[in-house]
């Protein structure tokens, strides 16, 4: 039997219990990260890890992800066929408002992104198409800033589903992962898990309770119920979020340009193989500026010039400041009288 050399065989002794403290150092070191992933896979603060009847939550949640999980809830049974698209400022506007008319039995579902762009827009109205959706009815609620805007938004508050956007959805949960990762979240969160309680400072999170319809994804904003409570008191105390306007006409630089032109094509190609009834509304903002007319003709040329309503600039809705939550949100009471406004003119 071969002899090993007494020199090799103590080298390796001293080198076992040194490799071994190593792996405990990298174990102990690798502790919170895994914790982390299992604190964030149990409570799935963002809700989209797994499937749920309700998407109200103490965390602010991705309104890409909520409307589409919504839609997904809810079409086999309510059978959506009108949908309500575009920005934030869709808030003004009532399924149920849309409803009245339209033909019945449409139903309506609102499929919003906060700062939506026209390409979000064509890759929902692809998807639904590519699902075999009936697309009747679509409103399109728009401002200069999202006609401009081409490329997708990234991060947790704005990537769009894997369904929708195609991207491996791997990569998708990562953005997520990162978000509840960052220390401006994680802290405060884990400081709400312990007491329970959302406090004004915390990022991300949503101290208002209910803020939409878990069947349509309406929403409902918390300013109307502070509206109701305090009337014209309202506006007086937060005049700093309505600044004093110029009162004379301003015209937007162009928004709509070779590639977004491109998009709004694709849109419309998606709507004409559906025979769908669509109107572009062109939202009334605080500020008064007025769409470039150069955009408002490209439009009317791709949706017809009698499904496109350009409420911007100074106007009967735009110069009562009690039409707006703030500077950049409108109210359902206008909402409803632009609905009145556009189907009057049919």
């Amino acid at each position: 039997m071969e002899n090993i050399p007494e020199t090799v065989t103590g080298a390796n002794l001293c080198k076992r219990p040194a490799f071994l403290r190593l792996v405990r150092k990298l174990v102990l070191f690798a502790m919170p990260f895994w914790a982390l992933i299992a604190l964030y896979v149990y409570d799935d603060p963002f809700m989209v890890l797994r499937k749920y009847d309700l998407y109200d939550s103490d965390v602010m949640l991705n309104e890409q992800h909520v409307g589409w999980q919504i839609y997904l809830n809810h079409n086999d049974s309510v059978h959506f066929n009108s949908f309500i698209l575009g920005n934030s400022c869709t808030m003004a506007f009532r399924c149920g408002e849309w409803e009245k008319y339209l033909d019945s039995g449409d139903r309506a579902i609102r499929l919003f992104g906060n700062a939506e762009g026209m390409k979000a827009i064509s890759l929902k109205l692809r998807t639904l198409d590519h699902k075999c959706a009936e697309i009747k009815n679509v409103l399109m609620i728009l401002d200069r800033t999202s006609l401009s805007r081409f490329d997708l938004l990234t991060g947790s508050s704005h990537i769009l589903p894997a369904d929708i956007s195609g991207r491996n959805p791997f990569a998708v949960q990562l953005e997520f992962m990162q978000a509840f990762a960052m220390p401006d979240f994680l802290f405060p969160y884990l400081k709400y898990r312990i007491t329970g309680n959302v406090e004004p400072d915390m990022k991300r999170m949503n101290p208002y309770g209910r803020i939409r319809d878990s069947k349509n994804n309406d929403a409902f904003n918390p300013r109307e119920k502070q509206i109701e409570q305090e009337g014209e008191e309202y506006w007086e105390k937060r005049k700093n979020e309505f600044p004093e306007r110029e009162g004379t006409a301003i015209i937007a630089e162009p928004a709509i340009f070779h590639r977004q032109r491109m998009v709004l094509d694709e849109i419309m190609e998606v709507l004409r193989q559906h025979g769908t009834s669509i109107y572009v509304l062109i939202s009334p903002d605080y500020n008064q500026k007025k769409l470039h007319p150069n955009d408002r003709e490209i439009l009317q040329s791709i949706f017809g010039k009698e499904n496109v309503y350009d409420f911007s600039g100074i106007n009967e809705f735009t110069e009562d400041y009690h039409h707006y939550y703030e500077a950049g949100h409108y109210r359902p009471l206008l909402g409803s009288k632009l609905l009145e406004r556009i189907y009057k003119c049919q």
